[in-house]
């Protein structure tokens, strides 16, 4: 999630070599609290229950045969671990994104802002798969079984997984890049940045459609990918390209040339 204004990013220090441990640990831990929140709604006949009735819901409450992984009983249906599964994921990559990729800090604030958005992000969708209304266990060929996997979240699971390869992937690469002293000042625009400029924003938009589409279907898939697709393309992307320009100069605008897309190869 990219929030700025038009002058400076206000989620990250651009141009900062601060190690600012003290946010970086802030963000790790209000990610990490992400965890048992979504276990619990995840598994609770109790937690969301209330909130959806009062919205006029009928809530879903966990059935089915839970999945055992290396002999332990994860105390979730398939369907639950999948989601349960992307929740992890997304705290794996962004806590080594900060820990070990970021070279430019998060104010406190930011980073306490980006913790609780994703939080929130994660929770409308188990909330919206413990939904009756909005739950791709609705879908005729699930029927309510926990145990079948609807196609929503076969797609899901494929996007999550490439939007994953693209944004780690991408980020790890330049990394390496950035590391070298000879490649001090100079932009990145090998590996699969060659494919798009902000590949890394276009696979976190995918993965977290691919998350709300194995949680709640099609349209729900679509709406999270329209926003986050429009986010990007109105502040987060602008914001850096008039950072990039503005450190880069020449080399900026001749890989703007070479690389027309912003978000997706041959798309957008």
């Amino acid at each position: 999630m990219s929030s700025t204004t038009k002058k400076q990013n206000t989620l990250i220090n651009r141009g900062s070599t601060e190690s600012a441990p003290l946010s970086r640990t802030i963000f790790v831990l209000t990610r990490a609290l992400d965890l048992p929140l979504q276990y619990a709604i995840l598994s609770s006949r109790s937690l969301t229950a209330p909130l959806i009735h009062a919205l006029s819901g009928t809530a879903i409450l966990p059935t089915g045969r839970p999945l055992f992984l290396m002999g332990t009983n994860t105390g979730l249906s398939p369907q639950r671990a999948i989601l349960f599964g992307m929740a992890l994921g997304s705290f794996v990559k962004q806590s080594h994104w900060v820990t070990a990729i970021s070279q430019e800090p998060m104010p406190l604030r930011a980073s306490l802002f980006v913790g609780v958005f994703n939080s929130l992000a994660n929770s409308i969708n188990t909330i919206l798969f413990t939904n009756t209304a909005t739950s791709v266990l609705a879908y005729p060929t699930v029927n309510g079984d926990e145990t079948v996997l609807s196609v929503p979240t076969i797609f899901g699971l494929g996007f999550y997984a490439l939007g994953m390869v693209l944004e780690w992937g991408s980020e790890i690469q330049r990394l390496r890049f950035k590391k070298d002293p000879r490649n001090k000042g100079r932009v990145y625009t090998k590996g699969l940045f060659g494919l798009a400029r902000h590949i890394n924003y276009g696979g976190y938009v995918l993965w977290r459609t691919g998350f709300a589409m194995a949680a709640a279907g099609w349209t729900w898939g679509l709406v999270t990918g329209a926003f986050y697709t429009y986010n990007f393309l109105t502040d987060g992307i602008p914001e850096l390209d008039g950072y990039c320009k503005k450190r880069y100069t020449d080399e900026w605008s001749q890989y703007k040339r070479d690389v027309p897309y912003k978000l997706f190869p041959f798309i957008l």
